[in-house]
């Protein structure tokens, strides 16, 4: 039986595209365990644990049956329509995104990205409000269930994916989550 080394886990789990909540919670183990592993705190993990993670990712390795809410990107970062444009450009640098969605009472109106907010560069973004019209189109949306292999033909035309789960923003699919998971897979 493969057991992976524990100093191997966090490159596991990137290549499953996951993050270590996500990875805990698909393998019945603590976030805390998860973190203390990847950080070289636990420098023995038990063998039970670290068989999980072996049998979590050669079931994944092996399965074609990937869903959209299982890839999408959950800590969605948002804005909101009348935010001022200098407080979401910085929240878009800090968090190393190109592009957001924008709500409108918890629906999507559209997409800030970084080429509208170019388009203010030498403007004082701060008394810019964000409004419909700045905004690039809506991405297509869907369901939490629906089957990854539809993404491919998706991100033909579009940058990015919006995933809803019972009619609510549930999570945001970008072309690299499409590329982790089809590197996962080989």
């Amino acid at each position: 039986m493969w057991l992976p080394d524990p100093k191997d886990i966090i490159s596991l789990r990137k290549k499953m595209g996951l993050t270590q909540r996500q990875l805990a919670s698909k393998c019945g183990l603590s976030f805390a365990w998860i973190y203390q592993v990847e950080n070289e705190d636990i420098k023995d993990p038990s063998y039970s644990k670290l068989k999980k993670i072996a049998d979590y990712y050669e079931i994944q390795k092996k399965n074609t049956g990937w869903t959209a809410g299982d890839i999408c990107n959950t800590n969605i970062v948002v804005a909101e329509i009348g935010q001022s444009l200098k407080k979401v450009n910085e929240k878009m640098i800090n968090k190393g995104f190109s592009q957001i969605p924008v709500l409108k009472k918890n629906k999507c109106v559209g997409m800030l990205t970084d080429k509208t907010v170019a388009v203010f560069f030498a403007l004082d973004k701060s008394k810019i409000m964000i409004n419909e019209k700045m905004l690039e189109p809506v991405p297509p949306t869907v369901d939490f269930t629906s089957p990854a292999k539809i993404l491919q033909e998706i991100f033909n035309y579009f940058d990015s994916v919006l995933v809803e789960k019972k009619g609510t923003l549930y999570g945001i699919i970008v072309i690299q989550d499409l590329n982790k998971l089809s590197e996962f897979k080989k």
